[in-house]
């Protein structure tokens, strides 16, 4: 039982971290066309592809990963705390309770989430509080975290 909780811990935080990975360039484009309303952005995209060509150009290909510090700290966790709940509570709720399969998971889906966010929370503050400047907020993710936990 202990082994199956390990094998979902890890399975959910290497795989978040490489979906994670594959779409923080997209996620880091995204958050600029949100923030490029507001006065201090300093910077206009006309879509997608413009975003990644001009910060490629300005601020240089390594700037798409801007945040992805604190995404590889914590998305591991997450991920693990994720699947590893979302496993515990099905399998409670399937041996405990005589719900249909469907509210099971549902529920479970639930409950994973909210244990998941005590990790993704944070990291979401930090990481999209570095996607949306030009230039460096913070030394490293560490140095985020602590900032938001000052706040």
């Amino acid at each position: 039982m202990a082994r199956e909780r390990t094998v979902d811990f890890l399975a959910g935080g290497v795989s978040g971290l490489i979906s994670d990975f594959a779409t923080h360039p997209v996620d880091t484009v995204r958050v600029r066309l949100w923030m490029q309303g507001s006065s201090s952005a300093g910077y206009r995209y006309r879509g997608l592809w413009h975003g990644f060509v001009d910060i490629s150009k300005n601020e240089g290909v390594r700037s798409i990963f801007k945040g992805f510090g604190s995404v590889a700290l914590l998305t591991p966790i997450g991920y693990g705390l994720y699947f590893g709940s979302y496993e515990w509570a099905k399998n409670t709720l399937h041996d405990k309770t005589k719900w249909s399969d469907g509210a099971v998971h549902l529920t479970a889906g639930f409950f994973a989430n909210g244990v998941a966010d005590f990790a993704w929370n944070p990291m979401e503050v930090v990481k999209q509080r570095e996607q949306a400047v030009v230039g460096r907020l913070y030394s490293g993710p560490i140095q985020g975290l602590r900032q938001l936990w000052k706040e």
